[in-house]
């Protein structure tokens, strides 16, 4: 008892305690994005990945460089290619590296509070409180916009790349014969208007940062050249999206609105953590403020002496680039409301300039532990436990959200134009259609796997007769589809009761076997599993069968655990 109670045992407690907490948030944020994983290309999917891999397979190489809104996503675009073209398109991949990169910005934090507490006996401890903080505040689920979307990969390197580019710059800052450092640096700070259109801020920025640090000559001009040779090619055919607003008539015309987008969006995770509304927004508020007081601090303080505070200056110049991206963003978007800064998939940014800020304060974090270790250590509690409550929101169920979306791809697949199922994954749009029936007829993505897969050419075809048990379900609405009168909406829900288990594909025919549509399942029915049990709740399904069978007799036909139920189609 008295060694758990020593210093070293309690030491030992609080890091346990501390990897355990990081640990939760990670793996909580996992199983969110696990409850969300949906095969389906999802809104600027089906354009940015799909037939981006579609048309460079056909030659359109230029298409690497081509703008996406206003962002050139050259390294995310590598990623969607290497995703179809090893991993079936599937976004498996795509969701992973967002948690490598997650990881990796993890990493740079780890080595930024190294440097900034080389001097103190108790590095290591310190080092690795922060960076288990760092781990929780980084994979908090409030971006699950981002976590869970395997499109976003480029809001994740768009934070890393350029903060990595600052890091690396301060060791020649620091040490002028850190030529490879400063190369380094100069392929980070190019790489990053690869990322999306704040990319583009990383090199007049390291730029500025030279002449703050005083760094030799010959490394400013570099520096300055790369700027005007990646400003000239990122703007060389650049044309404005027709649905942004303009920074310069924002800046111009709404200053005020625009401050407080600022504040909102680099608030916005303590907008979220305090329950949005007004207490959210004065947290937001009074948040951004504080880190604008830290930032422009340790700003004056590093330009006294910026040779031995590179790093604190380096730390400062990427809250500027992240505020930078802030401004940009409400320059283009300010249209859409000073709220929408508070968007979930803005928290990233937002996140990591609070990284940042705290990398910054470490040092006056950790002497005022050590005056107050008690009083200290309760308050530090405080922000992680109000983050793991919001943490477990990850946990939550998203079968009916998965199974709409891939109901939707079923659509697709049979060439049903059911206008508001397939809303739920894209606008219907000609474009949008011929991307999807080349996906289709090509068997890439959704379309290559199971159960979507060739679905559309087996339909008129017989299933062999079999003799099986029969489903327990029912067919609970038939309804016309306006967009497209070929075909009937189904629902119901079905299950093989005799062994429990609920099918992924359901077959329909008529009394010949001749198939006549199909249905997936699913959808939660709340109301089944009271009367049939927990087992059947995901029994619910959706889908299509032909109109021309409409009064007939049909056959619904379960694929695992095969059962069959006899009904009638209205």
């Amino acid at each position: 008892m008295h060694r758990f109670f020593s210093e070293q045992g309690l030491t030992r407690t609080a890091a346990a305690l501390a990897a355990l907490v990081a640990t939760i948030f990670v793996v909580l944020a996992i199983t969110g994005t696990v409850r969300m994983y949906s095969p389906v290309p999802f809104w600027d999917m089906w354009d940015a990945t799909l037939n981006f891999y579609i048309a460079i397979n056909d030659g359109a190489s230029w298409l690497w460089w081509a703008q996406h809104n206003e962002h050139r996503i050259v390294l995310s675009r590598l990623l969607f290619w290497l995703d179809y073209q090893f991993f079936d398109g599937l976004s498996v991949f795509l969701l992973a590296m967002n948690y490598v990169i997650v990881a990796l910005a993890v990493l740079l934090f780890f080595y930024v509070s190294r440097d900034r507490m080389a001097h103190e006996s108790a590095r290591n401890h310190i080092v690795f409180f922060a960076t288990c903080f760092v781990t929780a505040w980084l994979y908090q689920w409030m971006q699950y916009e981002n976590l869970a979307w395997a499109f976003q990969s480029q809001f994740f390197l768009a934070q890393l790349v350029p903060l990595c580019a600052l890091y690396i710059l301060h060791r020649p800052a620091r040490n002028k014969r850190a030529h490879l450092a400063f190369a380094a640096a100069c392929l980070l700070g190019i790489a990053s208007a690869g990322t999306m259109a704040n990319g583009i801020l990383a090199l007049p920025l390291m730029t500025a940062y030279a002449l703050a640090a005083r760094m030799r000559l010959w490394q400013t001009l570099t520096l300055a050249v790369l700027t005007a040779v990646i400003l000239g090619l990122y703007f060389h055919d650049y044309f404005s999206p027709g649905h942004h607003g303009s920074l310069t008539e924002t800046v111009l015309q709404h200053p005020l609105q625009l401050a407080l987008y600022v504040a909102l969006y680099l608030g916005s995770p303590f907008y979220h953590l305090f329950g949005t509304g007004i207490s959210g927004t004065a947290a937001a508020v009074v948040s951004t403020t504080l880190m604008a007081v830290i930032a422009f601090t340790c700003l004056f303080r590093s330009l006294r002496n910026p040779r031995d505070n590179a790093l604190q200056l380096a730390l400062v110049f990427c809250i500027i680039y992240l505020a930078g991206t802030a401004v940009g963003t409400g320059g283009g978007r300010l249209i859409f409301g000073v709220y929408q800064a508070t968007s979930f998939r803005y928290t990233t940014p937002a996140l990591m300039a609070w990284a940042c800020a705290l990398m910054l304060v470490l040092p006056l974090l950790w002497q005022a532990w050590r005056r107050y270790p008690v009083i200290s250590t309760g308050l530090m509690m405080l922000l992680p436990a109000l983050m793991l409550v919001h943490q477990f929101e990850a946990a939550r169920g998203q079968q009916a959200l998965v199974t709409t979306r891939n109901v939707a791809a079923l659509a697709l697949e049979l060439g049903v134009r059911d206008e508001p199922q397939i809303r739920n994954v894209h606008e219907l749009s000609v474009g949008f259609l011929r991307i999807a029936d080349t996906a289709s007829r090509e068997n890439l993505s959704v379309f290559g796997v199971y159960p979507w897969r060739d679905l559309k050419q087996t339909l008129g075809q017989h299933m062999p007769q079999t003799q099986s048990p029969v489903c327990r379900g029912h067919l609970d609405i038939v309804s016309d589809i306006d967009t497209d009168p070929a075909y009937l909406r189904v629902q119901g829900w079905l299950l093989n009761d005799e062994v429990q288990v609920i099918p992924e594909l359901i077959t329909i025919t008529d009394a010949g076997g001749q198939i006549a549509g199909y249905a997936l399942t699913g959808m939660p029915r709340n109301d089944v599993a009271d009367v049939v049990g927990t087992h059947a709740r995901l029994s619910g399904f959706q889908g299509y069968v032909r109109s021309e069978f409409a009064g007939d007799a049909i056959v619904l036909i379960a694929d695992t655990a095969r059962c069959e139920l006899p009904t009638e189609l209205p």
